[in-house]
């Protein structure tokens, strides 16, 4: 709970003098109002610090008592005044009433600025009454992540999760019928707004072909019918820039002509990257992980593949054409043809990527050289 002690301790009231009504400074403080009118009554609302410069009662300063008996009766936090521009003391009676009524009255700094006040007051407040949820074990809010993401990876951290942790980061276009339950040793926090998103656990190994067949095979009625963006595995210290990733593969998804579907960033990141007119060796390095599970494939067991696909789409995609220019059988063109598939699952776009990967892969740099 954030109380007007707490407040006062804050650096930008260094010099305040509680004037009155010290046994109310634990009052429960969760909004601030400026008041320069003569009546507050229809501004009042409980837990609120009212801050004024007393220009409303200037001519009349017996006023703030009234103003302090309707605060009081409101369950108001307390009042603050800025002495010096509008009037230079309070009345002693002030002092006595706020002092019976266990309402603060706070002197403040005379170079308080309110614009100070405002940020830094509510910032606090966010902050404490967030923690009080984390304690709680309530969940967090990972739509928090665009506007505070130091606070919300300090809660993710409170909650066990280690900064260095690899995770998925899921968004979806919009809120799903049922809310997510995956079984209990998978890590995952969720958040619901007008749309869904999660922070799922990477397992050891686990690639995005596996963890999206675990996601078909948990959360079928979320996934049906809905689109979803899916970044990572990444650490958790990374996530501003997987859940942006995750929104723009929805984007991506929906600007190739689908309506549903898992968009995964890394498949769709040759796309951002051309969109956004990345330099070339961006879209080189993107092209060369976009057919990465080829070369390793060709590494180990010393095939062809990325030679074969190269060689298929320059046959117009004729396996005839294909098998008769790489000297192999129709067949083991068909298998090879196969396996790519296998371990690209970018065909479930079509083939533009596989025609964009190769074309960047093989583009020369600037100095000539080809790849």
């Amino acid at each position: 709970m954030f109380t007007v002690a707490d407040m006062l301790e804050l650096p930008v009231f260094a010099g305040h003098e509680i004037a009155a009504g010290k046994k109310g400074t634990g009052n429960r403080v969760r909004f601030i109002d400026f008041i320069e009118i003569p009546d507050p009554s229809g501004w009042c609302r409980p837990d609120t610090f009212s801050f004024t410069t007393g220009y409303a009662f200037r001519n009349n300063p017996e006023q703030i008592c009234r103003i302090i008996r309707v605060l009081s009766a409101g369950r108001a936090a307390g009042l603050g005044v800025k002495l010096g521009r509008f009037i230079s003391a309070i009345p002693p009676e002030a002092f006595s009433l706020a002092d019976e009524l266990d309402f603060p009255l706070v002197i403040l700094p005379k170079g308080l600025a309110y614009a100070v006040v405002s940020r830094t007051v509510m910032r606090e407040i966010f902050r404490t009454e967030r923690s009080c949820r984390d304690d709680a074990g309530e969940p967090l809010s990972l739509f928090q992540l665009e506007q505070d993401p130091v606070g919300l990876l300090e809660s993710l951290k409170r909650q066990g999760w280690e900064s260095s942790r690899s995770v998925w980061s899921l968004q979806w276009e919009n809120l799903p019928p049922q809310r997510p339950s995956l079984p209990p040793p998978r890590a995952f926090q969720y958040s619901a707004n007008s749309s869904l998103r999660m922070l799922v656990a990477q397992l050891p190994g686990e690639r995005a072909e596996n963890f999206i067949e675990f996601l078909k095979c948990h959360l079928i009625q979320q996934l049906e019918h809905q689109s979803l963006g899916l970044s990572g595995p990444a650490p958790l210290e990374d996530i501003v820039q997987s859940f942006a990733e995750a929104k723009t593969a929805l984007q991506l998804g929906a600007q190739l002509g689908f309506d549903e579907g898992v968009f995964v960033y890394s498949e769709l990141e040759l796309l951002d990257l051309l969109k956004k007119n990345r330099p070339l060796s961006e879209l080189r390095e993107a092209a060369s992980r976009c057919l990465r599970p080829l070369f390793d494939e060709d590494a180990r067991k010393r095939s062809n593949l990325v030679q074969t696909l190269r060689v298929w789409f320059a046959c117009d995609g004729s396996s005839e054409k294909a098998a008769q220019r790489l000297h192999i059988h129709r067949n083991t063109l068909l298998y090879r043809h196969r396996r790519i598939m296998e371990l690209l699952p970018l065909n479930r776009y079509g083939s533009t990527l596989f025609h964009l990967a190769l074309f960047f892969l093989c583009a020369k740099n600037s100095a000539g050289e080809e790849s």
